[in-house]
C-alpha cells in the first residue's frame, strides 16, 4: 500500500506524467532552498470530464495553482472526503460549494475536506510553493473512489491508485 501511494501517479498507467515542463503557479517558486524541478505538463488543464454529475474528481494544476473538483450524478446526497498533503506549505485554500457545506481543515503541509454534494461541484484551489508533491486521497460515502473515477489534468488520466500522488519530475 504504501509502496503503490509513494510510485503513485500512472506509472504502470500512463507514462506522460514524466512529459515536458509547464510553466504555472503550481510548480512553486524559484528559490534555491525550493525543490528543482515542476509538476508534469500531463497535469495541466482542466479535465474535459470534470462537470456537473461526473461521479468522481478531478484535479488539475495551471498558473493560478491547483483545483479539485468533485460532483456524483443524481440529486440525492453524497458525501465525499479526503486529505490534500505536500511537503510544501499549502496556501490560498478557496472553496468552491453548491450549497455552502464545504468543510476544510487546513493545516500547514495538509488539507482535510469533507464535501456534502447533491449533483453540482464542490471542489477547492489551492498553491504548494516549494514542494516535490502533492498527495491526494478521496472517499465516496465511506469507500475509497476507484481511480477510474478521478480525473487528472486536461487528457483525463487516471492514477494508478487511490490514495495517489504527483511528483515534480527534472
Amino acid at each position: 500500500m504504501i509502496k503503490r501511494t509513494i510510485l503513485a501517479l500512472c506509472l504502470a498507467a500512463a507514462p506522460v506524467f514524466v512529459a515536458a515542463p509547464a510553466a504555472h503557479a503550481a510548480t512553486g517558486t524559484t528559490s534555491s532552498s525550493c525543490p528543482s524541478g515542476h509538476y508534469p505538463a500531463a497535469v495541466t488543464g482542466t479535465p474535459t470530464t470534470a462537470k456537473a454529475g461526473m461521479t468522481g474528481m478531478a484535479v488539475w494544476a495551471d498558473r493560478t495553482g491547483w483545483h479539485l473538483r468533485v460532483s456524483e450524478a443524481g440529486p440525492d446526497r453524497a458525501v465525499f472526503t479526503g486529505t490534500i498533503s505536500t511537503d510544501g506549505t499549502l496556501k490560498s485554500v478557496r472553496r468552491h460549494d453548491e450549497r455552502g457545506d464545504v468543510k476544510v481543515d487546513l493545516g500547514a503541509h495538509r488539507v482535510v475536506y469533507r464535501f456534502t454534494n447533491y449533483g453540482a461541484v464542490d471542489g477547492i484551489d489551492f498553491v504548494v510553493p516549494c514542494s516535490s508533491f502533492v498527495h491526494f486521497g478521496v472517499a465516496l460515502d465511506r469507500h475509497p473512489l476507484p481511480a477510474r473515477r478521478i480525473v487528472v489534468g486536461h487528457g483525463n488520466h487516471h492514477p494508478a491508485g487511490n490514495p495517489f500522488t504527483i511528483r515534480k519530475v527534472a
